[in-house]
């Protein structure tokens, strides 16, 4: 209600850090207890069709990893609201641009002999003259070899280390999430850090290190020369 009575009354968007400051500065804005009111409230919005979606970036023309009606784990301070029906907007038109460059594909694929009509597995040819009528069917011989499925997945990334939080957050909501959906899938995640300093580590970083490692059961590390 204060965001469409005030806040981005002639605005598509508004930045989550600047909404945060806002809602500490001015004295008609509701006054929260804590900034994690305002990501509960974020994430409860932008699951449903009613309030608000939320994009990571915004370039001017379009929002980028725009989400809407779903569920998010994580608030990004550097993030966008955005409002409903500009949301909308896009996701429509994308979803449309989608779906043309299929068909597109998909149209230009299949290529039926002349007289022939697709069966399925088979192409049913039409009837030849003095035939009394009977049909020859062939079998497509694309379709008497099954294609192999793939049975492993397998990637590594390198993460922003100013924005760690949003990249795992969206390697586990676009990658592992469907991943980890799949029946009978058994899906293995781990943590690779590697650090160097030139003028070394100093003593009170390493116990602060090593004994969160210890802490954390962390299965190895160590500090080396």
């Amino acid at each position: 209600m204060e965001l469409d009575n005030v806040l981005w009354r002639e605005s598509e968007n508004i930045a989550i850090k600047r909404l945060w400051e806002y809602l500490c500065t001015y004295c008609y804005l509701p006054r929260l207890a804590n900034e994690n009111v305002l990501n509960d409230a974020i994430q409860t919005g932008v699951n449903s069709t009613e309030y608000f979606a939320i994009a990571s970036g915004y370039d001017g023309s379009r929002y980028i990893d725009l989400k809407f009606n779903q569920f998010i784990g994580m608030v990004e301070k550097s993030g966008y609201l955005v409002k409903a029906d500009v949301a909308l907007k896009q996701i429509t038109e994308e979803e449309a641009k989608r779906q043309a460059e299929v068909a597109a594909i998909t149209g230009n694929s299949t290529n039926i002999p002349a007289g022939a009509t697709n069966g399925g597995d088979s192409f049913v040819y039409g009837t030849p003259e003095g035939t009394n009528g009977t049909s020859t069917v062939r079998e497509d011989p694309q379709t008497s070899t099954q294609i192999p499925k793939n049975k492993r997945f397998f990637m590594s990334a390198d993460l922003d280390t100013t924005r760690i939080n949003r990249d795992v957050q969206k390697y586990v909501e676009e990658i592992i999430q469907h991943l980890t959906s799949v029946d009978g899938a058994q899906v293995k995640v781990s943590l690779e850090v590697e650090a160097q300093v030139v003028d070394g580590f100093t003593q009170q970083t390493m116990r602060t290190i090593s004994e969160n490692c210890r802490t954390l059961r962390v299965r190895d590390s160590g500090f080396e020369e």
